[in-house]
This record gives C-alpha cells, structure tokens and sequence, in this order.
C-alpha cells in the first residue's frame, strides 16, 4: 500500500506569494544562511564570525543580527522556515481533512524539497548540529517545538479530544521515527532521492496507529480495572 495517495492541499507561502519586500529580506535571509554555511566548511565553525559571514553575504553585521539572534541560529534557518510550514499548515488545516492526508502532504513539502535539509551543505549542517553542544540543544530546541505544534493539532482534531498525553506520545514517536530515519539515511550517504524514499517508508510503517486514532479504535484508550470491594 502507497504512503498517502492522495495528498491535501495546505496552506503555503512561496517567493512568488510575497511582497517585493519580503522577497528582499527571504533573499538576504538565505544568503547569510549559505555564507555562514560555506564558512563553517571553510574555516570551520569556531573560526567563523558573524563579520565574516556578514561580509561574505555583502552586508552589514547590523543587517545580520536583524535576521538572526547569535551565530548558532543561522545553521537552523531552513528549520525555522520549517516550523513556520509546520505551524501554518497544521493551524489552517480543515478539519475534516484525514490527519495521514495532512501529514503526508506536510512532509512532501519538507523532504520533497531539493533546498534545505537536502541542501548542498547537508552534510556539513548535520555534522556540526551532531557535533557541537550548543548546536546539539538549538537543534533539540526546535524539535522539541515541532513535537508540541504536533500534539496540539492531534489534541485538539477530535471530537472528544485525543488524551494529552498519548497525543504528545504518538507526536513523540513520530517526530523520533522521522528524525532518526533522517539522519540515518544521510549518515549512509544516501542521495535526495533516497533519503526522501526511507522517510516516507517510516511513515508508511506509522500508518496504522494513524489510522487507528482517526477512527476512534478502542486501542486508544486505555483500560481502566476496578477494584473489587
């Protein structure tokens, strides 16, 4: 059986949905991300500033702190462009939507991509991300934010509300199958092409506990023993 046949229109905002400004700032946004980028592969992340970056992106070290907080961050730009896909896409989903419609169509535009996380600086990204302890909790950070708009959206789908803390488990495992599947695949060098295959063949394996909390099944809930007086 086929991974989500049929995939949901979501919202989405392209370059050519915005303004001529807010192209603007998404192009310099981008370009320091690659300059920094490019530097940690040069240089290697210690050695690089955020003058460096800032002069290898041709703007000012003002212009970069207006787009990020501190050097760590400019490694995770694709991913804050992530979560803002997560977060519109989950928030502006009709309801009546099926949750594998919405999620398979959700992650056919993160892994489907072939910028980003299947960049050509994938594998520099991943290493310093693995490597270094201040990426590491950035990094956590934001999927830890990405799990929590998941358990929202499943907490909150249903009529009667999916159960708090099986919505975090089911959004834990998920985000944790996805993750781990991730950097497995670009661990073994796989190509975009196969990279994108192997996370949605995880999903594909994940599709029947989907399935199960979109029906209601009794399997959800747990079972409650009563004391015998």
């Amino acid at each position: 059986m086929q991974f989500c046949v049929k995939w949901a229109r979501l919202p989405g905002m392209t370059d050519s949905d915005l303004g001529l400004r807010e192209r603007k700032k998404r192009r310099t946004r981008r370009a320091l991300a690659e300059a920094a980028l490019s530097l940690f592969a040069e240089k290697g992340y210690d050695q690089t500033t955020v003058a460096d970056i800032a002069a290898a992106a041709d703007v000012s070290t003002r212009t970069f702190f207006s787009y990020f907080r501190t050097k760590e961050d400019v490694l995770f730009a694709d991913a804050d462009e992530r979560l803002d896909l997560i977060h519109g896409a989950l928030s502006q989903a009709d309801p009546a939507t099926p949750a594998l419609e919405v999620l398979g169509s959700l992650a056919n535009q993160i892994f489907g991509s072939s910028t980003g996380i299947f960049g050509p600086n994938r594998d520099i990204r991943t290493q310093l991300a693995l490597s270094h302890p201040d990426l590491r909790a950035k990094g956590l950070e934001r999927l830890l934010t990405a799990q929590r708009e998941l358990a929202r959206w499943l907490h909150d789908r249903r009529r009667p509300k999916l159960d708090e803390v099986l919505a975090n488990a089911i959004s834990g495992a998920l985000i944790g199958a996805l993750v781990g599947a991730t950097l497995a695949s670009i661990e073994r060098g796989d190509p975009p092409e196969r990279l994108r295959n192997e996370v949605f063949r995880v999903m594909q394996r994940i599709e029947p506990t989907l399935n199960a909390l979109e029906r209601g099944s009794p399997a959800e809930r747990p079972t409650r023993r009563t004391r015998s007086s």
